[in-house]
């Protein structure tokens, strides 16, 4: 940037801090999270200090003013062009300046551009710029508009943007019981088990050849042993 441009970027941001006063929230006190346009802004210091200090916040609304990149797309590429070059944010500690993503935010008083970052643990917003009808620079946000402020301690997690496609969720994994193994049926398994070899059924007692003594009975028959020559006779009476 030529130095005729600067020093009326200066002049006109200068004009702006007398001109505007800080815009109030709905209880009517100036919102203590904006921070109106000026050249001459201290940074903040220590891991509570908001993300925008680590952002060349004039530098880039004068990117918007100035070079008429008035559009998301068009100052997102300038602001990761030269990576380091208009913020220094490192929120995942890996000694490199993190991406810087913009998103286009509606406003009552003009144009409103929120500056995002984004590591590789997410993103996060970092500022919210403020432009009247003009595209004059009014002051920023030290987070989303109308909010609390995002600190390197606390960074503030970027909204999705109206009509971006939602993450779908991470697959439930369910673990699956092995599969059971029938168990063969109990003619199958009679079939395939040989079968026990016979045992020879257990001999009858013998009968004893010669019968115990009868007593002799009037008139009674005198039994004979089967296959002897011997006929029967009859038992002799008693007297």
């Amino acid at each position: 940037m030529s130095e005729r441009p600067a020093r009326s970027a200066a002049l006109v941001l200068a004009a702006l801090v007398i001109a505007c006063g800080k815009p109030v929230d709905p209880s009517g006190n100036e919102d203590a999270t904006f921070t109106k346009a000026s050249m001459a802004v201290q940074a903040p210091t220590g891991d509570n200090r908001p993300l925008s200090a680590d952002l060349a916040v004039e530098p880039v609304s004068m990117l918007v003013t100035f070079n008429r990149l008035k559009s998301a797309d068009k100052l997102q590429e300038a602001l990761n062009k030269k990576p380091g070059q208009f913020s220094h944010i490192d929120l995942d500690k890996d000694a490199s300046p993190d991406p810087l993503t913009v998103a286009d935010r509606p406003s009552k008083d003009g144009h409103a551009f929120e500056i995002r970052v984004r590591p590789s643990t997410g993103e996060f917003v970092v500022a919210t710029m403020l432009f009247d009808q003009e595209w004059s620079y009014l002051g920023h946000y030290d987070g989303v508009m109308g909010g609390a402020a995002s600190t390197t301690a606390r960074p503030l997690p970027a909204a999705p943007l109206p009509g971006a496609p939602a993450t779908a969720p991470a697959p439930v994994v369910v673990a699956t019981p092995p599969a059971a193994v029938p168990s063969a049926a109990p003619a199958q398994v009679a079939a395939d088990t040989p079968a026990p070899a016979p045992t020879a059924a257990p001999a009858a007692p013998a009968v004893a050849a010669t019968l115990p003594p009868t007593p002799a009975v009037a008139g009674a028959v005198q039994a004979v042993p089967p296959g002897s020559a011997q006929p029967a006779a009859a038992a002799p009476k008693s007297p």
